[in-house]
């Protein structure tokens, strides 16, 4: 009686619920997916996710995703997203190819706040939805891609400005190595998940 009174109050606490993650395609109008880890072209040179993957978020990351999107969208440009949530055993994979602390965070202390739906790799798009001249491209790990490197082209900088300005105005986080990587001012609080990313999976 114990062990089924204590398996009913496991299965109401919030706790033993899986948080909501969102379509941010959905949720965010105009968005451009370009879902490197369902293709080859990434830093593993394979596809990790299955065809369909979807950009998923917390409910309040896609809210605020959407806020930036609004403001890019007066300027006439409008964001392109390259991951959302990651399952960890995708992050797995990837610390498997750079175990390496700063570059890859490592599955083993909770891995990256993508694990926990509560951050996005973004880049610029222009009214044509075609991606705006940027330092590197996404998982590029040279010195062009950290945040306040210097960079021959000014166009390239002035992108990655704007974008840097606008993520932190409606309240992400960026960080050193990565001009495309945003965190959500809440991730810590979110719990690491193994979701698929596959709508026929969810």
């Amino acid at each position: 009686m114990k062990l089924l009174l204590l398996s009913l109050t496991l299965a109401s606490s919030p706790a033993a619920r899986e948080p909501a993650l969102v379509n941010a395609a959905e949720a965010v109008p105009g968005l451009v997916l370009d879902l490197r880890y369902a293709t080859s072209r990434n830093m593993v040179s394979r596809q990790l996710y299955p065809s369909g993957a979807r950009c998923l978020l917390r409910p309040k990351v896609a809210q605020r995703l959407a806020k930036a999107q609004a403001l890019l969208a007066a300027r006439k440009l409008g964001l392109k997203v390259f991951d959302c949530y990651r399952p960890l055993s995708v992050q797995q994979v990837l610390w498997d190819k750079v175990p390496v602390r700063g570059l890859v965070a490592p599955p083993s202390i909770g891995g990256s706040n993508h694990n926990r739906g509560a951050a996005v790799d973004a880049s610029l798009v222009g009214p044509d939805g075609r991606e705006l001249p940027m330092p590197t491209d996404f998982d590029d790990f040279t010195k062009k891609a950290r945040t306040r490197s210097e960079l021959p082209d000014p166009q390239a900088r002035k992108n990655r400005d704007l974008l840097q300005q606008v993520m932190r105005e409606v309240g992400f986080s960026s960080i050193p190595m990565e001009w495309w990587h945003f965190d959500d001012p809440e991730a810590l609080s979110y719990g690491s998940l193994d979701l698929p990313v596959a709508p026929a999976d969810l």
